[in-house]
């Protein structure tokens, strides 16, 4: 159960990414704040939740692991992805590719063989009516669960044996929202309904919302209020029963209990957030990247419940090729908020039995499986 953060750029104003916006009349619109803006970041003070680097650790990287990878630029269907938005990790030995290309869930053993694939496009049991988006497992890795682009619906999946899924439900959140993770018989999504207060949405498995948490972003603009209040990565641990947040890419994590409490915040301490720019007038886009400058990349659960997450440096521009990059990986115990720094690794967006699950969209759609090496 995981999240990362690139693919929402790549609908979220790509072609705002200057320090003033020229409008269709080219005139020039000066900034006129940088969000998150301090009072949104969550204050930590205990050092004890505070996480540094280690620059002499290295994590996962070619000479423990091996890389087998599976898609190709040119062959047959099954061997390519249209594009690759998420994975999921049922803790069987296999693993969810969602494509949001092809509109389906192809599924593959450690080995990188493809074992079945689920979903389609349409309007019938178990297909999708908008091209898929976000996937995670709840149940012990017996049901899955699909988010539709911009989150509006949400698609339900149940495990007959290792590689055959059947269709479950299907339920409208009525929210706007780029991210959801399931656990313990619910589906979370953050998000925002002008119906309710909260941003941080509990629903049954068919679709009856239970509760809304978590106050709104804070701004006295209403649109960037609610603009920010649906950005962020979301991750749940069905093992402790918490579900863990980061709202705007800001230095912070924060683990909710089910009843919506704050459980810990956590910080890191040697990465600046990736700040977005609101320009006069009500435009906005995203603040230009400073050479070397970081930001946070993904948060994920393994399938015991132990928490990732990692920030990397982008040297580039170009913030939609999804690229692999290194960055500094942290794993935190959910049920304390007590973390340790693992070391530098590649990006990596799931991690299972001391495999690590990357996966790249340039030059053509890839994953990355980081098999151990034996001794290593």
């Amino acid at each position: 159960m995981k999240a990362t953060h690139w693919f929402f750029w790549l609908f979220a104003g790509l072609f705002l990414s200057s320090p003033a916006l020229a409008n269709a009349h080219g005139i020039q619109r000066r900034i006129v704040e940088l969000h998150p803006t301090p009072e949104n970041i969550p204050e930590v003070t205990d050092p004890t939740f505070i996480l540094h680097e280690d620059p002499e650790l290295a994590f996962m990287s070619e000479a423990s692991h091996e890389k087998i990878v599976i898609g190709v630029a040119d062959g047959e269907y099954h061997e390519m992805f249209g594009i690759v938005t998420d994975l999921a990790f049922p803790g069987d030995g296999t693993v969810l590719v969602l494509d949001y290309g092809s509109s389906e869930v192809r599924v593959f053993d450690y080995g990188g063989a493809l074992l079945s694939s689920f979903g389609r496009p349409g309007e019938g049991p178990g297909e999708f009516r908008n091209r898929p988006f976000k996937i995670s497992v709840a149940d012990q890795g017996q049901t899955v669960f699909v988010l539709e682009e911009y989150g509006r619906s949400v698609v339900a999946f149940d495990r007959q044996d290792d590689s055959t899924y059947i269709p479950k439900a299907h339920f409208r959140t009525g929210l706007l929202a780029h991210d959801g993770c399931a656990m313990n018989g619910h589906f979370w999504v953050y998000g925002i309904d002008p119906d309710y207060e909260g941003v941080l949405h509990k629903f049954t498995y068919d679709g009856k919302r239970v509760a809304s948490f978590l106050e709104y972003y804070q701004s006295p603009r209403e649109k960037m209020s609610r603009h920010m209040s649906r950005m962020g990565l979301l991750a749940c641990s069905e093992a402790h029963g918490i579900v863990v947040l980061n709202r705007v890419w800001a230095p912070v994590v924060t683990g909710y209990r089910e009843n919506g409490e704050v459980a810990w915040h956590v910080k890191f301490a040697s990465f600046d957030p990736t700040y977005f720019a609101e320009y006069e007038g009500g435009d906005w886009g995203f603040n230009p990247l400073k050479p070397g400058q970081r930001r946070l990349e993904t948060i994920f659960t393994d399938p015991a419940g132990n928490l990732y997450v990692q920030y990397v440096t982008r040297e580039g521009r170009d913030i939609i090729d999804r690229s692999p990059y290194s960055g500094p990986l942290f794993k935190i115990d959910v049920r304390t908020g007590l973390g340790m720094y693992l070391g530098s690794a590649p990006s990596v967006e799931g991690i299972d039995s001391g495999y690590g699950f990357s996966v790249t969209n340039n030059p053509f759609p890839q994953v990355v499986i980081h098999k151990p090496k034996a001794g290593g």
